[in-house]
């Protein structure tokens, strides 16, 4: 094959450079016919290869670099068409590629977000979406080689690009990396070499990008260790940045200079060298896709503190080669576990566990499998839905391939079908004040729930917002809703599921066929049906599973505990990711028993978090974000963009609402204890001083719960209806 490789820069420090030289001598082994088109090269150019080097005007502002990679797009299309390419293999997101290696996170759902809403209207944002959306968007035939499912989830979200186009590559590591066998001798060799003390701990941090790896976070976490501590410990900066200055005045800035040493960009073949001669490896990114120079710190035998953040955090769980922070990112927590791991003793385990971990073949076959997508791109053949109904565009349509076949029209068609139909549907709810109708179908031998937003007319919009509620418009919060909570519990390891999308679709209706009219926007979302699941609502209208007879039984009592700590962990990752469902009941879980079992345990059950069209998912305040300025300010540095923040009374309204659902099932204050205990993620003793405090969080919840379940009870009383139990403000789509 004649394959074109197109990257903007490439850097022997590079992460993304090494995996596209891996892959480029891949192709060379096969004996592919391979060219090389940059922008900009650094380093030792690779013997047979053909590289042309496409330098774009220069420009001396830096943030006009995306006018450099216009250009540098502008020249490569004229090259592509001088030579007729089987495959264009591109390693930076540009139209007019075959194949894409999705190294970069996703701008639109992590760079975006952190700026303020203005920041949409420069051509900086312009140009890069429009290169992003040439590669992920609907009408693109790219195949993605991804390399983490959380970043599949992520375009998704925002570009609804088809399953079949994403192609899942294996963790990398260089097939040449050899850990070093005598680590003892590396050890006292590099101190030697940069004249520190035997006995003195070196802290390694590895990687050029600085700013986006987290430097400056380690060096605050330097120097806030104990002065005993400090005056023993280095810190190692390898990589090379153009921003070096700024963080040899932040060291200065905090006296810890002397303890921080740059060395600039090396070799690979001096990277096992350093990894060996370390005592920890630091890597507190604020964002990184993958972070390859994980997998090679465990493989050497370096332990690893890092945020889970990084693509490659939840092989150092696995591997159990050292501690992973768990979002939101605080600075104390990193400042204790830093100082933690020097001292500890499980260094050694931490170090035995990774080197056994790196000999796992399966973490070198990358580039073999880039390589063979690549050779197969030719006989794969890549769709687009696009329809057109009544004149009326449709917009954002995704539809997984096992309904594929389907479109818009048939899926509002299936929606307003009664159960035992032509299409059928098994069971329908109708919502009538909020526009909703929920159905479940069967198509193809596999089962769906379908839910349509008809619209739901000014008259429920004003309402909402006299009330000071954001109004439900559509499906769009439940998709993005589910694509935000998959990532998160990719990113924490949990054992909570959500729904799994099938398809997503919205249409809108306008005003004088020019200004969009929100009240009468359609929409529709399909998932999976969830097999021998039942709500909890359910589960626990049945007294002797739950009352208190029932808790004399060990086997329950274990279940009652993980089921008490599988819903607190819930409400506290989806509330430190900066979002809040707004229906936060029991009526929205669903308990799936995977293993045919006469009694319900943690080992056979999972737990769904369901219903999730009423979720926010919040931005940084505009306070935030001058607090921010201001610290870059004084501190002499570019300011980090604040993170998202669940306000106090949204997380209040949702862990209420749960403890509202839940008082006619007798639970103890052990209960509700364990259940704090483990949304804090402190001490059982902490939760009692914290439950002391009148003026609490955990007094507003009690309060704001034991009002939302008088007002029920005056409202059951008030209609004659008799309920038994609190839980009829929701209900299950099922």
């Amino acid at each position: 094959m004649k394959i074109a490789f197109c990257l903007f820069k490439y850097s022997p420090y590079s992460g993304l450079s090494l995996d596209f030289r891996r892959i480029l001598d891949e192709c060379r082994k096969r004996s592919h016919d391979t060219h090389v088109f940059v922008s900009e090269w650094r380093g030792e150019r690779p013997e047979g290869v053909q590289i042309t080097v496409l330098e774009p005007p220069k420009i001396s502002f830096k943030f006009s670099n995306h006018a450099q990679n216009e250009r540098f797009h502008n020249k490569l299309q004229v090259e592509l068409k001088k030579h007729a390419f089987d495959a264009v293999v591109g390693f930076n997101k540009m139209p007019g590629l075959d194949l894409y290696y999705g190294a970069d996170s996703c701008y639109v759902g992590d760079k975006v977000p952190q700026y303020p809403a203005i920041y949409k209207l420069t051509r900086r944002y312009k140009g890069r979406y429009s290169f992003e959306e040439a590669v992920f968007g609907m009408k693109s035939e790219t195949l993605i080689l991804s390399l983490s499912a959380r970043q599949k989830s992520d375009y998704q979200e925002h570009y609804f690009t088809p399953d079949d186009r994403f192609h899942l590559l294996p963790p990398t590591l260089d097939e040449r990396f050899s850990p070093v066998a005598d680590r003892v001798t590396q050890r006292a060799k590099l101190r030697v070499e940069l004249d520190l003390p035997i006995d003195d701990l070196l802290l390694m941090f590895i990687g050029s990008g600085f700013r986006t790896k987290g430097l400056d976070r380690v060096i605050t976490a330097l120097a806030s260790l104990p002065i005993a501590l400090q005056e023993r410990t280095s810190l190692i900066i390898v990589g090379d940045d153009d921003d070096e200055k700024q963080y040899r005045k932040q060291a200065d800035r905090l006296s810890v200079s002397p303890q921080v040493c740059f060395l600039g960009g090396r070799s690979r073949q001096e990277i096992p060298k350093l990894l060996a001669a370390g005592d920890l490896m630091v890597h507190p990114a604020h964002n990184e896709n993958t972070g390859t120079v994980l997998l090679e710190a465990i493989a050497a035998g370096l332990p690893v503190l890092a945020t889970d953040v990084c693509g490659y955090a939840d092989h150092i769980t696995a591997a159990e080669a050292g501690i992973v922070l768990d979002s939101p990112f605080d600075q104390e927590t990193l400042n204790k576990q830093l100082a933690s791991m020097l001292t500890s003793p499980d260094r050694s385990r931490w170090s035995a566990n990774g080197q056994h971990y790196g000999k796992n073949p399966a973490l070198y076959k990358m580039p073999a499998r880039a390589v063979d997508a690549i050779e197969t791109y030719e006989n794969r053949k890549a769709s687009a839905i696009n329809n057109i109904a009544d004149g009326k565009t449709i917009h954002d349509v995704y539809l997984r391939e096992d309904l594929g076949h389907l479109n818009f029209d048939e899926l509002l068609d299936i929606g307003k079908s009664t159960p035992g139909g032509r299409h059928n549907v098994v069971q329908a709810r109708v919502v009538g004040k909020e526009g909703r109708r929920t159905v479940s179908f069967s198509h193809n031998g596999q089962r769906y729930y379908l839910k349509i937003h008809d619209g739901v007319g000014w008259k429920e919009i004003g309402k909402n917002l006299t009330s000071l509620r954001l109004p439900v418009l559509g499906a769009e919060n439940e998709w993005k809703g589910v694509h935000h909570l998959r990532r998160q519990t990719l990113l924490q390891n949990l054992g909570l599921n959500t729904l799994n999308i099938a398809g997503y679709g919205t249409r809108e209706r306008r005003f004088w066929k020019i200004l969009n009219n929100p009240a009468k926007r359609q929409s529709l979302i399909v998932t999976d049906e969830i097999p021998e699941a039942i709500s909890l609502e359910d589960l626990f209208k049945d007294k002797l599973f739950w009352g208190r007879n029932a808790n004399k039984i060990p086997i329950k009592i274990c279940f009652k505990r993980w089921l008490i700590e599988q819903l607190a962990q819930t409400a506290r990752v989806l509330h430190n990711s900066g979002a809040n469902h707004r229906d936060f009941y029991l009526s929205h879980f669903l308990l799936q028993r995977t293993k045919e079992s006469h009694e319900r345990t943690p080992e056979n059950s999972s737990l769904f978090l369901i219903d999730l069209h009423r979720m926010q998912i919040h931005k940084p305040r505009w306070t935030a974000w001058i607090k921010a300025i201001l610290q870059g300010v004084l501190k002499l540095q570019r300011p980090h963009p604040p993170e998202s923040v669940t306000p106090r009374r949204w997380k209040m309204r949702d862990v209420s609402g749960l403890h509202y659902s839940s008082m006619d099932l007798g639970l103890t204050k052990r209960d509700l204890i364990r259940f704090i205990s483990t949304y804090e993620n402190i001490s059982n003793r902490q939760v009692l001083e914290a439950l002391q405090d009148n003026d609490g969080f955990w007094r507003d919840v009690q309060s704001r719960a034991q009002n939302l379940y008088r007002s029920e009870k005056r409202r059951t009383r008030k209609t004659g209806k008799v309920a038994n139990t609190p839980l009829t403000p929701a209900s299950t789509q099922h």
